[in-house]
C-alpha cells in the first residue's frame, strides 16, 4: 500500500522538527543552526509530498452523471484556508483539501455546489445557457430551490392573499447530489501536486515581501466531477449541461481571479 498523502501532510510533516529556536534565551548562532537543520528536514519532506503517486480511486457507484475536466496553468487551489503553518522556515504554509482515506486531493461537493449556486444569481447568464442548449426556460428561483435546496412546489399551500408560493421538501431519492471531484489522471510528468508561491505585499511598499509557499493541483491533471441528478423541472441531461458550462466559465477553487482553478473539457 502506498503512502497516504493526508497523513504525510497533516500528521507527519512536523514530526522531528526542533521548535526550540522560537523560545527566548537562545543566541543567534544556535538559532541559525537549528533553522538550518529544520530546513533540510522539511526540504526532504516537501520532495516526498510532491512525488506521491496517484492512488487508485474507484468509481462512484451512486453517481449517474460524470464528466472529466482538465486543470489549466497555473493550477488549482483548494483548501488554502486550512491551517498548516507552524512558523518554520522551509515549510509549505497553506493547506490543501485531502481525502483522509485515499490521501488524494479532492474538491468537496459542497464547494462545487456553492460555485454553481452562485452562478444562478445571474439570471441573464442562466438564460443564455437555456438558449445555448435549447432548454425550455423555467422559473430560475424555482430551479434554484429544486437543484440546490431540495424543494419542490406545493401549490395547495400557496398564500394567495400574500401572493407567495409554498414549497415542500423533496424525497431524499429525488434530490440532486453533488459528490466530491477527484483526480483521475496525473499531468504529463506524472505529478498530482506541484509547488508554487504567492508574494503578499504589506502596506510598506518599500519593504521586501516574504513569499508564501504552498502546494497546488498540477496543471494538466484530469479531474472527474460526479453528480446524481434527477428529472424534475429540467431533465438530468439539461441540468448536467448547465453545471458543465458553469464550471467551465467560472472555474473552481481559490484565486480564480488571477487564473487559478481554470478547467476545460478534455
Amino acid at each position: 500500500m502506498g503512502k497516504n498523502l493526508y497523513k504525510m501532510f497533516y500528521k507527519d510533516y512536523f514530526q522531528g522538527i526542533d521548535f526550540s529556536f522560537l523560545l527566548d534565551g537562545m543566541n543567534n548562532a544556535q538559532k541559525e543552526e537549528i533553522v538550518k537543520k529544520n530546513k533540510v528536514k522539511l526540504s526532504e519532506r516537501n520532495k516526498d509530498i510532491l512525488s506521491v503517486p496517484l492512488a487508485n480511486i474507484p468509481p462512484c457507484k451512486r453517481s449517474n452523471c460524470n464528466f472529466p475536466m482538465k486543470v489549466q496553468y497555473p493550477g488549482l487551489l483548494t483548501g488554502i484556508g486550512l491551517t498548516h503553518e507552524a512558523n518554520v522556515e522551509g515549510e509549505f504554509k497553506l493547506g490543501i483539501h485531502l481525502d483522509y482515506i485515499t490521501g488524494m486531493p479532492i474538491i468537496y461537493g459542497s464547494t462545487i455546489k456553492g460555485i454553481c449556486r452562485a452562478a444562478f444569481e445571474e439570471p441573464d447568464y442562466i438564460q443564455s445557457l437555456f438558449e445555448k442548449h435549447h432548454i425550455v426556460p423555467v422559473d430560475i428561483d424555482e430551479l434554484i430551490k429544486d437543484i440546490f435546496d431540495g424543494l419542490e412546489r406545493d401549490p395547495e399551500h400557496d398564500d394567495k392573499q400574500a401572493r407567495t408560493k409554498a414549497y415542500k421538501c423533496k424525497s431524499i431519492y429525488k434530490r440532486d447530489v453533488f459528490f466530491d471531484a477527484v483526480i483521475q489522471k496525473t499531468d504529463s510528468k506524472g505529478r498530482i501536486l506541484c509547488a508554487d508561491y504567492i508574494t503578499p505585499h504589506a502596506k510598506d511598499v518599500l519593504k521586501d515581501p516574504v513569499p508564501i509557499s504552498f502546494v497546488k493541483i498540477a496543471p494538466g491533471c484530469i479531474m472527474e466531477f460526479r453528480f446524481r441528478l434527477t428529472d424534475s423541472l429540467l431533465t438530468k441531461e439539461n441540468k448536467l449541461d448547465l453545471l458543465y458550462d458553469i464550471l467551465c466559465d467560472f472555474g473552481i477553487g481559490a484565486k480564480t481571479a488571477v487564473g487559478y482553478g481554470n478547467i476545460v473539457p478534455v
